[in-house]
């Protein structure tokens, strides 16, 4: 967890947003790639735009894998 997050933001479900970097830390690709999908609309867990940045909540990006998991199960499942 972020340093600067306090006790009442974590209470809050309050978690620090993650990064086109972080995400592609998370993703396992370079964050060019990220850029990329981003400019072309390929798809990504839902983001927030702050200030003219793209940001991801932790949990969103999470369930998103989860989600695709899922799918990569059942499509391998039905070949």
């Amino acid at each position: 967890m972020n340093a600067k997050m306090r006790a009442d933001d974590v209470k809050a479900g309050l978690t620090p947003l993650l990064g086109p970097r972080d995400l592609a830390h998370i993703l396992g690709v370079k964050p060019g790639t990220v850029y990329s999908w981003l400019s072309r609309g390929v798809d990504l867990p839902p983001s927030i735009r702050i200030g003219g940045s793209t940001r991801w909540q932790e949990k969103t990006v999470r369930a998103f894998i989860e989600k695709k998991e899922r799918e990569n199960r059942k499509r391998n499942f039905e070949d």
